[in-house]
């Protein structure tokens, strides 16, 4: 009996664990196929495409970080070693 008990504690579980898996693996599948549906991808295309559109053919023109952090102003001081103090 106590055999018994053991085996079918066993089969249970691996039961569990079989369904746990299948939930995951079937939430991922439907993660994959649902979640692109609310973000919007093509209108970033689209706005990339008009863009595009609208300028005239052989025109250069540089898209960059208008923020001007990338440059050093000459007020910023010298280079100081530290030193450890014991």
């Amino acid at each position: 009996m106590e055999q018994l008990n053991v085996i079918l504690f066993f089969v249970n579980f691996v039961k569990t664990l079989f369904v746990i898996i299948v939930i995951y693996y079937l939430i991922r599948f439907i993660r994959r196929l649902v979640l692109p549906l609310f973000f919007n991808q093509p209108r970033q295309s689209n706005n990339f495409n008009n863009q595009k559109k609208s300028r005239k053919e052989g025109d250069v023109t540089i898209e960059g970080n208008k923020s001007g952090g990338g440059e050093f102003s000459n007020d910023e001081g010298e280079y100081v070693d530290f030193e450890e103090v014991d």
